[in-house]
């Protein structure tokens, strides 16, 4: 049987930097039920209703989801998850508004959460991306303009949210230059740590 952790993960990091891959690797030793928003939303992209089309425009600008669809997202995975399972929100959420609300959500639910951010210095983002572009992979990596729009540590709105789960007591961040294998104990190390705070 799977652990549990106690409480939600949110797990951030740049375009390019294994939160994916560390992710899989979080659900194969926690219960954890996978908040995937990236894939939500570029599904909801290729849609031809309201949503579809302000997302698409809000994407093609290289801007952020929109607040209101975030929320109405949010709200579905939180209020749909079991008590007794933990939930891992991969990618998102990273602007204050939306770390302000998924505090807010989680606590009218009495949920627990934890933050940890992957770190990679900006000339190993694009190294990844260069190397991930080559296998096409990924859509929304195919214009090097739009990765650039997206880089977190030069965005003022992205630090503010990182700043925000910092002023709570909720961040730990993770070197993200190192070896998959290295990255993952550091992960768990950062969480362990978390586990005892709490039992303190």
């Amino acid at each position: 049987m799977k652990e549990r952790l106690g409480f939600d993960l949110v797990l951030l990091g740049g375009p390019g930097s294994g939160k994916d891959t560390q992710a899989r690797i979080l659900q194969e030793r926690y219960s954890l039920k996978p908040v995937e928003s990236g894939k939500h939303w570029r599904a909801m992209a290729k849609k031809n209703n309201a949503e579809g089309r302000w997302l698409r425009r809000t994407m093609n600008r290289g801007q952020y989801t929109p607040v209101p669809l975030m929320k109405k997202f949010l709200k579905n995975q939180i209020s749909t998850v079991s008590s007794n399972r933990d939930l891992i929100f991969v990618g998102n959420p990273r602007l204050k508004p939306e770390a302000w609300l998924l505090k807010k959500l989680l606590s009218e639910k009495r949920r627990d959460f934890f933050v940890l951010f992957i770190k990679l210095p900006e000339r190993e983002v694009y190294r990844r991306l260069k190397k991930r572009l080559s296998k096409h992979e990924r859509e929304d990596d195919s214009n090097l303009a739009y990765i650039k729009k997206r880089m977190q540590w030069q965005n003022p709105d992205t630090n503010k949210g990182i700043k925000y789960f910092q002023s709570i007591n909720k961040l730990r961040f993770i070197k993200g230059d190192q070896r998959i294998k290295k990255v993952a104990q550091d992960i768990q190390k950062a969480i362990h740590d978390y586990q005892r705070s709490k039992r303190a």
